[in-house]
C-alpha cells in the first residue's frame, strides 16, 4: 500500500464535494501519481485492488476468463434485485452472457438506432423551442436529462404519464445506495436499501412485458418478447433486466456526457467555435468528451484465479477496479493527454469498455450526443455557467447534476 499517495477515495473533503469545488482535479492528480508509482494498488481500506494504466486496463477488460464481471458470489442479492439481475448480461460471463447478448443484439440493431435519428432531432429541437429564447437555462432539467429519457421511453413505448417514475428507478439502480450515495462496488446492505424501489419497477415492467406478449407491437419490448434464435427466446425476467439496463445506460450516462460536453466547450471556446463552423467535427468531439471526461471512472471486475501483475499478487476473488478515465489519460497512448482536442486521432479510449462487455448502447449514445450538440450549438451562439455547477461525486460518476447556463440565442 502506498502510504504517501493522495487518498481521494477515502477523503470526501479532499475531493471538494461542495457545490463549487474543483472535484475532478483531485482524482486526476491521484491517477497521475499512481499510474507511475503503483500501477497496481492494494487498497486495504476499500478492500479492493486498483489498476490505472491503459494497457493493463484494456487487457483486463478483454480477458473475461480471468477478470470476471459476475459479482453474484461476492454480494448477496435481495429478491427484487435478484429478479432484475436475471437479464443484466453485463454482469454475466459466457455462456449465459453470450446467449442473452446475442438475442438482445438481434433486436437492438444499428438499423433500429439509425431509424431513431429523426426522432432524436425532433426531441432536441422541441426541448430548445420550449426554452422560449430564455436567457437563463437549467441545462440538466431542460435538456440533458429529458432528451435521453424521452428517447428511451419512445423506444419502449412507455406512456408519458409514467415517465417521471423512470428517474427514481434509474437513480436507484445507478447509485445503489441510500439517498443516492455513490458507490464503486455495491454491498448487500446497499442493495437491500433500494430493493423496495426495484420491486416497484419490476412489477411495472413485468406487467408491460406480459401485455406485449398478449398484443405485440413494433416497440423494443415487443421485439424482445418475440425474438427467436434457434429456438432460444427471452424470459420475462430477462427482458425486465434489459429494460433496467436501458434505464441506466440509456439515459443517465448520456445525461452525464451532455453536461460534460457543454462544460468542456465553455472551458474551450475555440473548440465550440470550430464545431459551429464545421459541424462535421461533432462526432470526433463526442469521442474526445468520452476520453477526456467519460461518464464512468471505473469498471469493477473479480479475479477468477490468482493473478500477478506488476509484481503484485492479486488473490482469487479479489475485487479489481479498472480505472477507465485514468487509462484514457495515459500519456503512453494519448499524446498530451490532458489537452481537450476535438480532432484527436486515433482516439482508442475505453470510456465504453472493451471486449465482450463493450457497451451495447454505444451507437445510440454517440447518435444522441452528436445530434444534441449540433442542435444546441446551432441555436446558441454562446453559453456559460451563470452560477455554481453542482457535480456528481467523480469517484462514482463523472458529470454534473446542476448546470445553470446563461445563453445567447442565434438570430434567425
Amino acid at each position: 500500500m502506498i502510504s504517501d499517495s493522495p487518498g481521494p477515495l477515502h477523503e470526501p473533503q479532499a475531493l471538494g464535494l461542495a457545490a463549487q469545488a474543483p472535484i475532478y482535479e483531485a482524482l486526476l492528480d491521484w491517477w497521475t501519481f499512481l499510474r507511475e508509482a503503483a500501477p497496481v494498488h492494494d487498497d486495504q481500506e476499500l478492500g479492493s485492488w486498483h489498476v490505472f494504466g491503459y494497457d493493463d486496463v484494456s487487457a483486463a477488460l478483454t480477458d473475461h476468463r480471468t477478470f470476471s464481471s459476475d459479482m453474484r458470489d461476492l454480494i448477496e442479492q435481495p429478491d427484487a434485485f435478484s429478479t432484475v439481475a436475471q437479464g443484466a448480461f453485463l454482469g454475466f460471463d459466457p455462456p449465459a452472457h453470450d446467449r442473452l447478448r446475442s438475442l438482445v443484439s438481434k433486436v437492438f440493431t444499428p438499423r433500429l438506432i439509425q431509424e431513431l435519428a429523426p426522432r432524436i432531432a425532433g426531441i432536441s429541437e422541441g426541448l430548445l423551442d420550449a426554452m422560449n429564447d430564455s436567457r437563463d437555462v437549467d441545462f440538466v432539467e431542460q435538456y440533458a436529462y429529458p432528451l435521453p429519457l424521452a428517447v428511451i421511453a419512445d423506444i419502449l413505448q412507455i406512456p408519458v404519464v409514467d415517465r417521471a417514475r423512470f428517474r427514481t428507478w434509474s437513480s436507484a439502480l445507478f447509485f445503489q445506495g441510500r439517498d443516492g450515495t455513490p458507490v464503486l462496488v455495491a454491498t448487500a446492505e446497499m442493495l437491500r436499501s433500494i430493493d423496495p424501489l426495484i420491486a416497484e419497477m419490476n412489477s411495472y415492467f413485468l406487467d408491460v412485458i406480459r401485455s406485449r406478449r398478449a398484443r405485440p407491437g413494433l416497440d423494443l419490448i415487443s421485439r424482445l418478447v418475440t425474438v427467436d434464435e434457434g429456438g432460444q427466446r427471452l424470459r420475462d425476467e430477462e427482458i425486465l433486466g434489459v429494460c433496467g439496463f436501458l434505464l441506466v445506460a440509456g439515459h443517465i450516462t448520456t445525461t452525464m456526457l451532455l453536461t460534460s460536453s457543454v462544460l468542456l466547450l465553455d472551458e474551450h471556446p475555440q473548440a465550440a467555435a470550430d464545431l459551429r463552423a464545421d459541424p462535421s467535427l461533432t462526432a470526433s468531439a463526442v469521442e474526445e468528451v468520452m476520453r477526456h471526461r467519460g461518464q464512468l471512472p471505473a469498471a469493477a471486475r473479480r479475479t477468477t484465479r490468482e493473478v500477478v501483475l506488476h509484481g503484485r499478487t492479486l488473490p482469487q476473488d479479489s475485487v479489481v477496479l479498472l480505472w477507465l478515465t485514468s487509462a484514457n489519460r495515459d500519456p503512453r497512448v494519448f499524446p498530451d493527454p490532458d489537452t481537450f482536442d476535438i480532432r484527436r486521432t486515433p482516439n482508442r479510449h475505453l470510456a465504453l469498455g472493451r471486449g465482450i462487455h463493450y457497451c451495447l448502447g454505444a451507437p445510440l449514445a454517440r447518435l444522441e450526443l452528436t445530434i444534441a450538440l449540433k442542435a444546441l450549438l446551432r441555436r446558441w451562439s454562446h453559453f456559460a455557467p451563470s452560477g455554481p455547477v453542482r457535480y456528481e461525486d467523480p469517484r462514482h460518476t463523472i458529470g454534473a447534476k446542476e448546470v445553470p447556463l446563461r445563453v445567447r440565442w442565434t438570430e434567425n
